[in-house]
């Protein structure tokens, strides 16, 4: 944890110094959309998440005792073209207490997502993607303490992303939602069942406000913040409702942004399973820190839709 830490450290120094506009991220028209920490953003870019670390309290049940959880994760995203790309993400978990101790990594998944054309005077942006988790992947211990799946999934998804700023409405304008809604196919449904995944978030963009509503007299820092809250769920075919709601903060600079965001059990079915934690991460803009070059460009400069 200390080497990962220290690394991140690093990168925000290089790539934090740079003195330049911000590019970063998803953009629509004059609407930029932040990388959200528990659901996926609707942009396509270069990017890399590391670390994003959560953690999470295991509370005590049925006589075995309390514990606790640490997930440090890493994500990498790659475009293939300006608008199709792909991202591979795994994680470190970590568990203490709660009746055993456990350790290990979690199953490789493997997202591909295509960005149609935004529409910027509605400060509209929707992607299509489907996500992949390779069953067998991750570590044994965990596959056989059920903490991790046993069979392999796919899931179509659908993100989207959706400004107000083309509303006549004053400093309610930096509002933006965005969603995700996804459908996930188990490789052996008796096994492990089907399930709807779904997320949304509210953001109020302080860039937004300082750029295209009114400059008012606040710190440089704050003109960079993201308040936010993201509510993410899933509903399996056999099973009861989970979820999480995620009020937190998020700070962007040219080339890279942290976040940091609770994370509250958001019915009695999840309280079941987990107190109320956290999750940070450090998020780099690698199409904004290395332009024109392997990491931060497209592999083919063409956009597909075009």
């Amino acid at each position: 944890m200390r080497l990962v830490l220290c690394s991140t450290a690093a990168l925000a120094a290089v790539f934090g110094a740079a003195d330049r506009p911000a590019f970063a991220h998803a953009v629509c028209g004059d609407r930029v959309f932040p990388a959200t920490l528990v659901m996926d953003d609707p942009g396509v870019n270069d990017e890399l998440s590391l670390p994003t670390v959560q953690y999470v309290p295991i509370p005590a049940s049925a006589g075995t005792p309390s514990g606790n959880s640490l997930d440090y994760g890493a994500e990498w995203d790659k475009n293939i073209t300006q608008d199709l790309g792909f991202a591979i993400n795994d994680d470190y978990y970590v568990q203490h207490g709660a009746g055993q101790n456990l350790h290990g990594l979690d199953n490789v998944t493997v997202t591909l997502k295509d960005q149609l054309p935004c529409l910027e005077a509605n400060e509209l942006m929707v992607s299509v993607g489907v996500i992949h988790e390779f069953a067998g992947t991750g570590s044994s211990l965990l596959r056989n303490a059920g903490v991790i799946d046993s069979v392999g999934n796919t899931a179509p998804t659908l993100y989207v992303g959706k400004g107000i700023g083309d509303l006549p409405i004053g400093f309610f304008r930096p509002f933006a939602v965005t969603a995700e809604l996804g459908y996930q196919i188990s490789d052996s449904p008796n096994i492990s069942p089907n399930q709807w995944n779904y997320a949304v978030s509210l953001q109020y963009s302080m860039p937004y406000l300082m750029q295209h509503v009114k400059a008012i007299d606040v710190p440089a820092f704050v003109g960079r913040l993201f308040p936010i809250v993201e509510v993410s769920m899933s509903s399996p075919d056999n099973g009861p409702t989970t979820g999480t709601i995620a009020p937190g903060i998020l700070y962007e600079a040219n080339t890279w942004q942290v976040g940091a965001e609770a994370l509250i059990p958001a019915n009695a079915a999840t309280r079941q399973t987990q107190g109320v934690g956290f999750i940070v991460q450090y998020h780099l803009f690698l199409d904004d820190a290395l332009p024109g070059t392997f990491f931060g460009s497209p592999l083919i400069d063409k956009d597909l839709w075009q």
